[in-house]
């Protein structure tokens, strides 16, 4: 991986974590977890139980399999829902989950949903509260 694609990848973290905080009316920090670049599988970021793997890449429209991938190895055998959110150049952010994520009634584990950014946000706020709030307990003081 070349130091711009690095840097590119790092920014688009921030990004994703800053619109998290913005979106979603957190009053803590979404933090990178930096022992990501040294350790696999670990996630890009953490809200609640949701394991979030970011990737930016300039030509394409979807994400590569190996990324997909990735985000389930770092979320598997931990109760966590894997997203993967991806954007590509020209194209708006989207986000991939695991359709059971959602809806408890798909039993089908391989079955995914590709949402955009704001669907996904409003999923998160209107069925995933106990993930902010977790989020936001793990920075109590």
């Amino acid at each position: 991986m070349s130091i711009n694609s690095r840097n590119k990848g790092a920014a688009f973290e921030r990004q994703i974590a800053n619109a998290l905080i913005e979106d979603l009316n957190l009053q803590n920090p979404v933090k990178r977890i930096l022992e990501q670049t040294r350790t696999k599988e670990l996630p890009d970021l953490m809200l609640g139980t949701w394991c979030i793997e970011c990737k930016a890449y300039g030509a394409g429209a979807e994400p590569r399999p190996d990324w997909w991938d990735q985000v389930l190895a770092s979320s598997s055998g931990q109760g966590l829902k894997p997203a993967l959110v991806y954007k590509f150049n020209n194209r708006p952010i989207k986000v991939r989950v695991l359709a059971n994520s959602i809806n408890k009634e798909i039993k089908n584990n391989l079955v995914t949903v590709d949402l955009l950014w704001p669907d996904f946000i409003q999923i998160i706020l209107e069925l995933f509260q106990e993930d902010i709030e977790l989020h936001e307990q793990n920075y109590q003081v």
